[in-house]
Parts: structure tokens; sequence; C-alpha cells
């Protein structure tokens, strides 16, 4: 009995920090140069021409390690983007903070989505990538961090996620991303051992 008392105490609890570091970063630190930056950094759209930019660099200074690149990295963020979306998020069935807290104590600067809020699949799709990424080319540890932070910091100050929404979502995303790592290498390892015998 004492555990059944317990235990809404401490996910009340947990929530109320969740809200606490909301309104932190989506009010607080609300600012001009962020209410530009934010919205584009977590549009997907604005990363097309960035994306195509690495992908044929990789390509034209290696183009089989390039190539398998991007095929893993599709693969990595295809699993997250499903698993995510689709299934997820569904079993959790979390409302996002625009759907659930006033309307009128939250910086809304891009529509409020219907669906389930937890995990965050913009987290989790960035981290795949992310792993994916560094681990293939380590050099790109800086600058793929900087961006994964940034679009996980973006879906809370847009009102659209709770902090440990986006936090949830980036451990889903390196696991993807360590997953099909894993996969690939079991792969490559077995190859070369039919190889050798």
């Amino acid at each position: 009995m004492q555990l059944r008392r317990c235990l809404p105490s401490k996910m009340e609890l947990l929530k109320g920090v969740d809200i606490f570091f909301f309104y932190i970063i989506n009010q607080k630190i609300q600012n001009s140069f962020f209410d530009i930056l934010m919205p584009f950094v977590t549009n997907y759209n604005n990363w097309y021409f960035i994306v195509i930019a690495v992908i044929v660099t990789m390509i034209i200074r290696d183009w089989k390690r390039g190539i398998i690149t991007v095929l893993l990295n599709i693969i990595a963020v295809s699993i997250s983007e499903y698993l995510n979306s689709h299934i997820i998020k569904f079993i959790f069935g979390r409302i996002r903070p625009c759907n659930e807290l006033p309307r009128e104590t939250i910086h809304l600067l891009i529509g409020c989505p219907p669906n389930p809020s937890f995990p965050s699949s913009h987290a989790s799709n960035i981290f795949a990538l992310s792993v994916v990424l560094i681990y293939r080319y380590r050099v790109l540890l800086i600058y793929m961090l900087t961006i994964a932070i940034l679009v996980c910091l973006s879906r809370v100050y847009l009102g659209v996620h709770y902090p440990s929404d986006v936090i949830a979502g980036g451990v889903c995303g390196v696991g993807y991303g360590a997953l099909v790592i894993f996969l690939y290498n079991k792969i490559i390892y077995a190859t070369e051992s039919q190889k050798i015998v």
C-alpha cells in the first residue's frame, strides 16, 4: 500500500520538474534571435541542402565509404522514425505541452501537432543520424553534437515538447544508431571470416 501511495507522488514530482524546466527553456531564455533560429533549426526542409552537400562531399572523398555511410544513416533514421512516430509514441500517449498547458503561458512559434510527444522523433532521428556519422567520420563529432543539441533545444523552446521528451528521444536515437553500427560490424566480420576460410 505504501508503494502505491508513493508512486503517484513521485510521478507528479517528476512531471513538475519537467514542467519547471520546460518553462525555463520556453519562457526564460526567450529572445528575438532564438525566435528566428529555433524555427529554422527544427524544420527538416531547411536541412536538405546541407545534407545533400555533406553526402556529395563524402562520396567525392571516398565513394565506397560515403555510400555505405549514407545507407547506414537511411537505415538508422528509418528505424527511428518508424518506431518512435508509429509505435512508441502511441504506447505512452503523452499529450504535448502546447495541447496540455494553458496556451497563454506558452511561447508557441509553430503549429502544435496533435500526435503524442514522448519520445521526440526529432531528437531520436537527429541522434541516430549523428551516432552513425560520428562513428564513420570522427571529425564531425563537435558539429553533429552541436546540431543535435540545438534540434532538441528547439523542440522545447518552440513549445511542442517537454525536456524529458527530447532526452528520451536522444537516448532512443543513440540506441538505434548504435544498433545499426553493431549489425553492420557483425556483417563485415562475418564476411571477412568467410573470405579467410
